[in-house]
């Protein structure tokens, strides 16, 4: 008879929705209740899992890390996994997995969860091997890193809801990106497939969020007004009208186009915003700009000018929306023409009575720009800040991103690549050594091995 496995899910800052998907999917497979349990940490989740533990259950960790949650959490997932069978999934994860195994982690989710922890739920029950358990990877002995196969799921085959333990997160409703901008995530992680729930499961999901008692429905989508799109660029009217109007239908507000289903400027039309006004509960419609300047928007993979998104900026006005753009200070390439052609835009926009989002750049693990180095945000973007700032128009986490990003090129930077051992940037050397020395002890302390201080005395090596 194999023993009980205890799924303890660490939350953060008490949000348990991130593990919505998961546990419907264990749900509906039967496991729960048959040797399997799913418990809740809002704190460290070791002295929950000696409890467990002594109750006979065998606790096995669920971290779902983005690349900021990664840096507050490394210590505590390194300690953790020291105890106990860690598996840790989120866009870091994604990213980055070799950086989680070198910690200790025991396996990183790369691709869609639903089917993966189903599997690994099999294989910590001793029903699988776990080079069979799909979308993850692992360590083997000397350091080799193994990448399962990857199995895209179909959305309508799970629900994005956990009755069970009463998780209801903005619903899914489309997976993966069309588009290719190199700052983001989505378009180059392992899921980046675009599909689509289907409207039909989505508002049967809907009526039970209604049923319980979760009359607001809000959708998760990378592109909102992309629901259903035949093709890139090119909005479905007729499906957002079915998914809107089939929300209202059963009891619900649906909101969409605000966060967290924001939309670009190619998708904004008449017949769509015409759909959203009528039916949606939203009157913002968020629309991503990224920069003022032609050049910068080609050289990161935008696929759209400015003048395109200032024209969706306009319409969203004439039909009586308020216009939400998203601005990212610092992208690469831009120079300082690029600077004073965004600062142009920003005001431009205020003028029209748009409000303004704005972000800094992020060197996100996984994307192309990964490498590149960030810098401090322009005196001139400050001076706009400033300007604006008693108008009420501007919203953003710009400040915090921008005293975050060097953390995370410098994470980045240590440890690049899935290779046997880290093999730093050169180039990052005199700006990043003490994270590195910090970071360093820390993973060999989990059991990297001397590789990672070993690499930051003997100098580079080519990748």
């Amino acid at each position: 008879m194999p023993e009980r496995v205890a799924l303890v899910a660490r939350t953060l800052y008490g949000a348990r929705n991130a593990f919505a998907h998961l546990a419907a999917a264990l749900e509906d497979s039967g496991l729960l209740g048959q040797g399997l349990d799913l418990f809740f940490a809002e704190e460290d989740p070791v002295p929950l899992a000696r409890r467990l533990e002594e109750k006979g259950y065998r606790p096995v960790l669920l971290y779902g890390v983005s690349t900021p949650v990664f840096l507050e959490l490394m210590d505590e997932i390194a300690g953790a996994a020291s105890r106990y069978p860690v598996v840790a999934g989120g866009p870091h994860a994604e990213g980055a997995y070799w950086q989680l195994l070198r910690l200790g982690v025991y396996a990183a989710v790369v691709g869609d969860g639903e089917n993966a922890i189903v599997a690994l739920a099999e294989h910590f029950l001793g029903e699988r091997d776990i080079s069979e358990v799909p979308n993850i990877a692992y360590m083997e002995g000397g350091g080799v890193f193994r990448v399962t196969r990857i199995e895209l799921v179909d959305l309508d085959d799970y629900r994005p809801y956990s009755s069970r333990y009463q998780l209801y997160p903005p619903l899914e409703i489309m997976r993966g990106c069309p588009y290719s901008c190199r700052f983001c995530q989505v378009p180059w992680l392992f899921k980046s497939r675009v599909r689509f729930r289907s409207p039909g499961r989505a508002v049967e999901a809907a009526r039970a969020y209604i049923e319980a008692g979760r009359r607001r429905i809000r959708f998760i989508a990378p592109i909102g007004f992309a629901y259903m799109s035949p093709r890139p660029g090119e909005p479905n009217p007729e499906a957002l009208e079915e998914l809107l109007r089939g929300v209202r239908e059963a009891g619900g507000e649906p909101y969409l186009g605000s966060f967290p289903s924001e939309t670009r400027p190619e998708y904004v039309t008449p017949k769509a915003l015409r759909v959203v006004k009528r039916y949606a509960a939203n009157r913002r419609v968020s629309v991503g700009l990224q920069s003022g300047s032609d050049k910068v928007l080609k050289a990161v993979g935008r696929g759209h000018t400015v003048e395109e998104a200032l024209e969706a900026v306009e319409l969203i006005h004439r039909h009586g929306l308020q216009a939400v753009v998203d601005i990212i200070f610092g992208l690469p390439g831009e120079d300082e023409e690029a600077v004073e052609a965004t600062v142009e835009v920003i005001y431009r926009l205020a003028g029209m009575g748009a409000r303004l989002r704005l972000h800094s750049f992020l060197p996100l693990p996984g994307t192309p720009l990964a490498r590149a180095r960030p810098r401090p945000v322009h005196p001139r973007y400050r001076e706009a800040v400033r300007r604006l700032l008693g108008r009420g128009v501007v919203e953003g986490d710009w400040e915090w991103q921008e005293k975050i990003a060097p953390e995370i090129y410098c994470l980045t930077a240590l440890d690049p690549a899935p290779t046997r051992e880290p093999r730093p940037l050169e180039e990052a050397r005199e700006t990043c050594s003490r994270a590195w020395s910090r970071w360093s002890r820390l993973m060999a302390a989990a059991g990297a091995g001397p590789g990672v201080a070993e690499s930051l005395s003997r100098g580079p090596r080519c990748l």
